[in-house]
Parts: structure tokens; sequence; C-alpha cells
């Protein structure tokens, strides 16, 4: 028996493990507790069953007969032939239409083992030229990646849990979807720290949580808003920050909406603002690259003045922080009531702990990220966090510094015209698709419905089809597709639509390296490498290698090392001084020291000036000069919630399972007898409306179509709204449990029945969590009790 130290790449958290290995095969693995990282969930425990499981793809195959059979004829045929038949077909659709033609697609790093590979597949399709990567961040973390660019300059800096006084956690369930930042809270929570949940469910971060704010479905940007009315109505937000880091005091024309420059009214240069300075009593212009102490003047927040311009004209104009406190002045307390289900008074609580009880630090995933206002939630939640001043501020969210290693995705590779021609960027070009290309522009493509058409599609792990709305649109557009490639350790309906299938390993038989695990400041810098603890089987290759081989394939070796990837890690590690083999020999990994420092925006650069933020304004904006200047609302702005009026009054949200990678895992045995089959929460006041009771199957009914569950009666939902789990297909033969049509209104496909047709004009999201339904009792069904899954932190 051989213990390995390694890391479980299952999801984003990279827990620590240690792999018990006998006679060359994996027999368990458990939790290392000699390591920061230490975690551990049931997908880890259930590695030997994925390694051996007798599902997995042994050999390339290719397709035999038309898509349009339900058997594709599937026939062996050896690496070579497979390569060099994608690369031939390939690089003749370049050659024909363009690199765009061509896309390339993956899961979400955050919970699947895409989170080591990723990098690497960038580099692939930029080294080809396209730009049309295919992923998950619209309703995934584009709001916290991406839409949090547009408040502070960077996405939402790491949450420094381990000195905070409050944690808010929104739209977030670390305790089963992120166990590194579970350890982190609870941690906290020990020495002191007060969690604070805003979530429709009660799920089991609420229940370790001080305090639960139980919202209605969409209205989060709404909440937030109204926290910040009550942050402003009693001045309760840190006004040094917001005067001096923040555009707060900036004028912006009533006449064009955009800020004043000091050239508008013959004062200053480019980089100044206009501002009502209140000593003098008369508007002034100030630098934003001088540090705020050397500004000699007050800049005032309230403003509602006329302003000479340089030319004579008057302008009517107000600060940014005025403009905010009257798009806020009418979401009091109770109004916001109605519209998120909140108590007034628990709302003006929740308020006041966020702006007097700090260091806060807030952490948000996709629980606001899908929905029609994601754009502006996010923005919102930005503002209000700003407000408090705790922005890179000891026990905030803070920039912390990373080990200096050198990347890999080849961004450079991929030149400025091939870059705009991203499928969405020009409909959405502050959107998701600035970085990846949405499923429902894929489809459109191929179908002939967009700016051009798609030919080929290459897919490294992932299952489009069940992750994405619209599934059966989806699968017409795949079945119309000229060529497709899947690489997966597993077959599943979108690889069912292949041409040729490459089978890739489990993370439990590829080796990689990893700089940086992630989580807080003290793991932030370990470099670790992670050995294959067991020899791929069958005839699998490593995600990795696959990448590694097609590039040589394509003729791009000279961007992938000539083939060789650790050529790629010796690359990646040379700015830290560090050899691979050094790493490799030093199981659990290396801590590089990082020197971490707090407000750095007030640090002076080498000319005296203030560092600043990473924005237009080089502040924080409070008011967006990249939406304005888009023709979006500057100020976050409170939207229609997503009704379906008489027909459909129900609100449905939706949620993962710890024990699932997304849609994969439901044939793994152990796994699966933890969740034996999909079930739908309801209210028991809910159900007795509906004349429901537990056990029974029901009819999910949306306008866009029907699907089948059994209902599990709890109040960890509110009357009125109902939720479920994604990713339901596969059959578990061990457990008796049959495949479930993913494509009929029999089955238990959730996104068969959301359309992405109403979306976030902003970032592209799709109302997955907030969706107008109906429950139909189905009668003379038989009963089936749901199993609750077990709670990370009973493992």
């Amino acid at each position: 028996m051989t213990d390995i130290r390694t890391y479980c790449a299952h999801c984003a958290s990279k827990c620590a493990t240690v792999a018990s290995v006998e006679s060359g095969r994996l027999v368990s693995v458990r939790a290392d507790a000699e390591h920061p990282n230490v975690g551990f969930c049931p997908k880890a425990w259930a590695a030997p069953e994925v390694v051996y499981s007798n599902k997995r793809l042994r050999t390339p195959l290719k397709r035999t007969r038309p898509k349009t059979d339900p058997d594709a004829g599937w026939v062996p045929i050896s690496w070579d032939e497979a390569l060099s038949t994608i690369a031939e077909r390939l690089n003749a659709i370049k050659q024909e239409s363009g690199a765009e033609a061509v896309a390339f697609s993956r899961p979400a790093p955050g919970g699947s083992p895409a989170s080591d590979w990723t990098p690497y597949f960038g580099r692939l399709a930029n080294s080809f030229g396209t730009p049309n990567t295919v992923a998950t961040s619209h309703i995934c973390q584009w709001g916290r990646d991406t839409g949090s660019v547009y408040t502070y300059g960077t996405g939402l800096p790491t949450p420094h849990f381990e000195a905070a006084r409050t944690i808010l956690i929104w739209g977030h369930n670390p305790e089963s979807s992120h166990i590194q930042n579970w350890r982190r809270i609870r941690d906290a929570q020990q020495k002191g720290a007060r969690l604070v949940v805003v979530d429709p469910r009660r799920t089991g971060t609420v229940e370790k949580a001080d305090l639960w704010i139980q919202n209605k479905p969409g209205s989060d940007t709404a909440l937030a808003l109204g926290v910040v009315h009550v942050i402003l109505r009693d001045r309760l937000y840190d006004r040094q920050f917001v005067t001096q880091w923040t555009n707060a005091p900036f004028l912006v024309s009533a006449d064009t909406g955009r800020f004043l420059r000091g050239k508008d009214i013959g004062l200053g240069g480019e980089h100044d603002y206009v501002v009502w300075d209140t000593q003098a009593a008369a508007v002034s212009a100030v630098d934003v690259e001088l540090h705020p102490d050397d500004w000699k003047i007050t800049p005032g927040l309230e403003a509602d003045i006329p302003v000479t311009l340089a030319d004579g004209g008057v302008v009517r104009a107000r600060s940014a922080f005025t403009l905010l406190r009257e798009r806020v002045a009418e979401l009091s307390p109770q109004q916001v009531s109605v519209r998120s289900g909140v108590p007034p008074e628990q709302i003006e609580i929740f308020a006041r702990i966020l702006a007097t009880e700090g260091p806060l630090a807030y952490y948000s995933f996709n629980g606001i990220e899908q929905h029609v206002d994601t754009a502006q939630t996010t923005r919102a939640l930005g503002i209000l966090y700003a407000l408090t001043g705790w922005l890179d501020a000891e026990g905030g969210n803070v920039n912390f510094s990373r080990p200096p290693a050198a990347g890999i995705d080849g961004t450079e590779l991929l030149g400025k015209v091939q870059n705009g021609k991203r499928l969405g960027l020009k409909a959405r070009p502050l959107s998701a698709a600035r970085r990846a290309v949405q499923s429902y522009e894929l489809y459109s493509s191929i179908l002939g419905e967009n700016e051009y058409r798609v030919r080929a599609l290459v897919s490294f792990g992932g299952n489009l089809l069940i992750q994405n709305g619209d599934s059966a649109y989806g699968q017409r557009a795949l079945r119309a597709l000229e060529f497709q490639v899947h690489a997966d350790a597993f077959l599943n309906p979108s690889a069912e639509m292949a041409d040729i299938l490459l089978p890739t390993t489990s993370p439990w038989e590829a080796a990689h390296l990893a700089i940086g695990l992630g989580g807080g400041p003290d793991t932030l810098g370990y470099v670790q490498y992670r050995p294959a603890v067991v020899a791929p089987q069958h005839e699998s290759r490593s995600d990795v290698d696959v990448m590694f081989q097609l590039a040589v394939a394509l003729g791009l070796g000279e961007q992938f090392w000539n083939g060789d990837v650790e050529a790629s890690m010796h690359a990646q590690l040379a700015p830290l001084n560090l050899t691979l083999e050094q790493v490799k020999a030093s199981p659990g990994g290396i801590k590089v020291e990082l020197k971490h420092a707090f407000r750095k925006y007030a640090l002076r650069d080498t000319n005296g000036h203030a560092r600043n933020f990473p924005t237009p304004s080089r502040k924080v904006e409070l008011y967006s000069q990249a939406y304005q200047q888009h023709g979006y609302d500057p100020l976050p702005n409170v939207l229609p919630l997503l009704e379906g009026g008489g027909e459909f009054p129900l609100q449905l949200t939706s949620y993962k399972l710890l024990e699932f990678c997304h849609s994969q895992g439901r044939g793994i045995p152990s796994l699966r007898r933890r969740v034996p089959l999909p079930y739908l929460d309801i209210n028991p006041q809910t159900a007795q409306s509906l004349n429901v009771a537990a056990g029974e199957q029901v009819r999910l009914v949306t306008p866009h179509g029907a699907i089948e569950l059994h209902t599990r009666l709890t109040d960890s939902v509110a009357p009125g709204v109902v939720a479920t789990h994604t990713g339901w297909w596969e059959s578990c033969e061990e457990l008796g449990l049959p495949a479930l049509d993913p494509f009929s209104s029999l089955g238990t496909n959730l996104n068969l029945i959301i359309s992405n047709a109403t979306r976030d004009p902003i970032s592209g999201s799709v109302p997955h969590k907030s969706y107008p339904c109906a429950v139909e009792k189905i009668t003379g069904s038989p009963k089936r009790e749901a199993t609750a899954p077990v709670a990370a932190s009973a493992l």
C-alpha cells in the first residue's frame, strides 16, 4: 500500500487529499490532515468508483450513422486516426470559412475537473485563431469575475474571512459548492465572526448562519438597493472613503449623462473631474492621478447646481452621490419588503450590521448570476460594499498578491480582429461574451441564425445540452453541426451528437501543476505538483495530453512547447525560481512567500501619485462610465420580476448538489445512493393549496414546457417558491435506476423547460433561478420519498 499526497481536482476547491494505492490500483482517498487546504466531499470519496467505472469510454470512437439515428454505430479507431482526422477537418474548415467557424467548448471550472486545464484549453483555441470558446460564465460567475470590474476595476477581490468581523454570503452555498470557502468561514466563526446569508433557500450554509435573509428569487437588486437606502438615509457610510476613493463627488451633466471634465469648464486637463468645492463654495477640478491628500480642496458629496461651461453655456449638474441618493429614495425597507419578501425591520437590521460591524468581507456566486438583472445586481452589491469602506482593507475583500508565474492561456496569440468576431460580442459588448460564447449564440450560429455559421465544435468535457437552457433547441443545433469532437471520460447526451469521441482520464490518472490553490492568503502562494496516482485506464489520455497532441497535429506545436507538457510546467515556474524537479520532490507543495498589503489604492507611486483603482475614473465607480457609454443605466435599476401571470403563479429556482460535477456522476453508485432521484422542494403551505402530498409525482410546468418530479415537502423554501436541481439524465444500473430521457416531458431535465430567449440585456444571463412555473398533480402515480443530500459538514 502506497500513500500519495495529492489534491482533488473535481472542482476549484482543490482540497488536499491522500490517495492510497495498492499494486497499482486506487483503493481509497482521504483528506490530507497535514495540509492547510484540507477538505473532503463525496466526490473524492467515490474516486475509485469513478476510475474503475464500467461506463468509462475506453477507446477513440467514430460515428458511422446519421445523428438522427438513435444508434450512432460507433466503431473503434486508433488515436493516430482520430487526431489526424480531426486536424484535417478543422484545418479545412479554417481554410474555407475562417478559424471562427470552429468553436471549442468546456465546462465551468468551478465545479468540474476543468479547473486544472482551462488555461491550456484557452491556449489551444487562441493558437488555432478562434474567438469562439463556449463556456457557462453567463450563468456561473460573470457578475463576480467580470461584472465587478465595472465598479472596482477588477473582479471581486478575495474575501479576507480570516480577519473579518462580519461575513456576508449572497447567493452562494459554500457548504455544498466550495469546501475551502466553507472551511475558512467556519474557522472565522470560531474566532467570533458573524455570518449573514442572503438566499431564497435554507441551505446548509444558512443552518450555520447568525442571520438569514430569505428573499424572493430575483429580488436581489431591490434588496441591495434597499440596504443602500438605509445606509444613505442614516449616514452610515464611510464618508472619507466615499469622498476620496469613489467617483461619488464627481459632477454629471444633466444634458449628456456624462461626467464633466476639467476642460469642459476651462480648468485642468484630461485627468481632471469637476466637483463642488465646499470650502470655496464653487466648482473646481481635481486631478484623479494626484493623491486626494494633495487636492487642496474639499469635494462635497451632495451637489445639484448650475455649472457654467467654457463656451459660456450653462448646464445643470449633480454629483454621482446625489444621483445615487435619488435612485434609491423610493426604495425604503417597506417598499423593498413588498418586492423581496424580507420584513422591513430585518432590512433595517441587515443594513446596520453591514455598515457598522466591520471589517466586512463578502462573497457571491451563481445565486445572483442566473436572473434577468444580473448585471445590475452585481453593480448594486458593489456600490453597497464600497459605501462601507472595507474594500482592500484587512478583513475586507482584498486583492492579495499571487505567485508571479508565467501565464499559459495564450491570450496574446489571438489578434484584435479575430477577438472582435466572437459571437454575441457586438450585441452585448460588456457581457460574458467579452471572454466566452454562450450556448444560445452557438446554437443559433450553427443553424444559420447568427452573424456567421459555426461549422465545427471541439468539446473537452461538459454537457452543453443539459447544463444550458433550451435543451431541445440545442439538440437540433448539434444534429445540424457539420463536425463535432467530444473528449470525455464518460458518454453524455451532448457527446452522443459527436462524430468522434476521445476517451480522457479522470483527474486521478492525470498529472498537473497547480500554482496557487485559491482560498485565502495562506494558500494562494502554494505550488503543488499533483501526480497521476494510477496509470490511465484503457486507452484514455489526459485532457492536457490530448490538447498538446491535437495542437501538434494541427501544426501548432510551436505554441505548445513542441508537444512537451512538462516543458510548459518549467516555463510557468521560471519566474518563481523554482524547478519542476523541486516541486515534484515536495509532496504537499511548496509555499511561495508573498507580501500582502492592504488599502493599496492609497499608496503612492514613484511620482508621488495615488495608486488608485483601474477604472476609467481611477476611482471605485458608483456611477459606471462604461455602462453609460454603452447606453446602459450607469446606476443600478430595479427591473420587473419575471412573472408568468395566473397560469404560472409560482416561482422556480434551482441549485446544484454536492455529490455531482454538474450533470456527471449520477452513474456512480455511492454518489447516486445519496440522492437516488431528483425532487421538487415545495413548502407545505403551497403543497396544501395544490392538494399535493410528500413523495407524490407532479408535473413541473413553465411557459416553455414540462417535466415530472417527486415532491419533497420542506420549509427550506418560502410559500410560492419551488426548487429543484439540474443535471438529471443518467442511469445507475447497480441501483436499478434507469436513464431519464432529457428531451422528453416525461424526463427530469430542468433545462428542457428553461428558455434562453429571456435574458439580461447587459450580461446575457438566463433566469434559471427565477422562472415562472406551475405545479400539477399527477393522479395515480406511485409515491417515492425524496432523500435529502447529506451536509458536507457531516462527512
